[in-house]
């Protein structure tokens, strides 16, 4: 192996007779930086807005769900018990249901209203809501809001057309003031969901005779999964355990696939930094025809010039891949600590570029490109192991 790493040197990186090797070999260098630097930064941002996105989502929703498939199951019940041994840290019941919500200029939309415990929804969501005073009121999305021309304040009309009473032909109706505005800043919340009270819930969807599900909270140093699973040994059988991911795995199974297409698409640099290494090992073979007919016949064999040409490009291509993985991820860190690469506020939820890297990125990325880098010092190998001893030793430069 030493002798194979000092003819490789020899061949590529130094000594005599380097010539325009040297050129294409410092033009894969840079391609293959690029590549793995493209790879590395975009896979960190795709995480880093997935992350946000499942924030948002969770405090928005929380973390597990709770529905039973027979309404005479007491979930409040088995939610209350649940936070007794300490499985949960909280919970919270919930009506929802389709309904209309006019103002007072007879402006109308169709929203989805959820009835909570007003007692401790700013507690248990994530709505950057400080405080609640009127109970009987409306908590309605920011852009619903804007919508309707309706502030803090304002009372509006919500009629559930489905709970309609069978002997009057009339859609139950409630009128509650706007106790505040929230502001999800994921998916369509603020543009589609209202908050009232159970109570007034209860008013409303006269046709429900038990609460919908109840969202549960537990605590920080307990791992999703393993929670989930305790839960779901507890909670008797007709009581469904689904969480945040499964609620919304149209969104996140999309952005899975967009960091996977992602990742496709920019191995494409790599591949075609690749192509570029082989054909700078393909120079090197044509460069050094004399010199590895001299191997040759001193009794290297077929393998042993596959192995200085594979050497030769795995110095290459690994110089390229770490300088690419080493700046991108200084960069990622750079941008978690300082946030230097800012984006609009007006057009973002955020001020800053997202980026996060994850160890499985930091083990597939490298992965991927020593693969390719293989693939094509192998190709140039190969075409090496053609040269005859005779043939070489004769031939002219």
């Amino acid at each position: 192996m030493k002798f194979s790493l000092l003819i490789a040197k020899r061949f590529m990186l130094g000594g005599r007779g380097s010539g325009a090797s040297r050129f294409t070999g410092w033009i894969a260098i840079i391609g293959l930086a690029v590549g793995c630097f493209a790879l590395i930064v975009s896979v960190a941002v795709l995480n880093g807005f997935e992350a946000r996105v499942t924030d948002k989502v969770v405090g928005f929703e929380g973390d597990l769900r709770l529905t039973a498939r027979d309404p005479a199951i007491d979930l409040i019940e088995i939610a209350a018990a649940l936070q007794g041994t300490g499985l949960v840290q909280s919970y919270m019941p919930f009506m929802e249901r389709k309904a209309l919500v006019i103002n007072d200029f007879d402006d109308s939309r169709m929203v989805t209203v959820k009835a909570v415990d007003f007692s401790k929804i700013t507690s248990f969501y994530k709505l950057g809501v400080d405080s609640i005073s009127n109970n009987n009121s409306v908590l309605m999305g920011l852009l619903v809001s804007q919508r309707m021309n309706a502030i803090p304040g304002d009372r509006v009309k919500l009629i559930s057309p489905i709970d309609m009473p069978l002997g009057f032909g009339l859609p139950r109706m409630l009128r509650l003031p706007i106790a505040a505005t929230f502001r999800a800043e994921v998916l369509d919340y603020d543009d589609r969901m209202l908050f009232i009270s159970l109570p007034a819930g209860r008013q409303l969807f006269v046709r429900k005779t038990a609460i919908d599900g109840i969202d549960l909270r537990f605590g920080d140093q307990q791992f999703p999964e393993e929670a989930r699973t305790r839960i779901e040994a507890v909670v008797p059988t007709g009581v469904e355990v689904r969480s945040w991911a499964e609620l919304h795995s149209g969104l996140f199974s999309a952005m899975r696939m967009e960091k996977v297409g992602a990742i496709m698409v920019l191995s494409l640099i790599i591949l075609v930094a690749s192509f570029n290494l082989t054909s700078t090992l393909a120079l090197v073979t044509y460069q050094k025809v004399r010199e590895i007919g001299i191997l040759r016949t001193m009794g290297v064999t077929r393998p042993g010039i596959r192995r200085i040409l594979l050497i030769q490009g795995l110095i290459i291509g690994g110089l390229g891949a770490a300088c690419g993985l080493i700046i991108s991820s200084a960069l990622v860190l750079l941008q978690q600590k300082t946030g230097i690469i800012p984006l609009p506020t007006e057009i973002y939820i955020i001020d800053s570029l997202p980026m996060i890297l994850y160890l499985q990125d930091i083990i597939i990325i490298p992965l991927i490109a020593f693969s390719l880098i293989i693939l094509g010092s192998l190709i140039a190998g190969n075409r090496a192991t053609l040269i005859q001893p005779k043939e070489a030793v004769q031939m002219e430069k």
